[in-house]
């Protein structure tokens, strides 16, 4: 069955994923689901390996792990490659996810962060929180 709906997880997803048993366990679902496939790019792998490194994970983490946590997961995910510029939320650093759901053609961009779920949607992406996003789903 061809996968149909292309979803972008914002990074804390997998930084929960990283460190927590039940948040992988529903990143593993969307992975493993043949209705979907999720998107990455350069630049929220880069994020991930930022927020990942901070001194308030070391204890909890060691960087062997999490980067084979993050070589496991890159081999179900597919790669865009980011050209647009878009520079419309309220924080500059949400940006690239944007631009990332125009140039993967994404249909749900699913985040946590309220200053991406204010504008609900962004192209012909959905910007929704994971609860919001099952519930579309089913």
């Amino acid at each position: 069955m061809k996968k149909t709906k292309r979803i972008i997880l914002d990074t804390n997803w997998y930084i929960s994923a990283t460190i927590n048993r039940k948040s992988r366990r529903a990143l593993y679902e969307i992975l493993t689901d043949n209705r979907f496939t999720v998107l990455y790019s350069k630049e929220l792998i880069e994020e991930y390996l930022i927020v990942i490194g901070r001194p308030k994970f070391e204890k909890i983490i060691k960087k062997n792990q999490y980067l084979r946590f993050l070589k496991l997961t890159l081999t179900a995910l597919e790669e865009v490659f980011i050209v647009s510029k878009i520079e419309i939320s309220r924080d500059k650093k949400d940006d690239y996810l944007l631009a990332m759901a125009k140039d993967g053609n994404a249909d749900f961009l699913i985040t946590g962060d309220t200053d991406l779920l204010v504008l609900q949607e962004f192209e012909k992406s959905k910007i929704l929180n994971f609860t919001d996003f099952k519930n579309t789903i089913h």
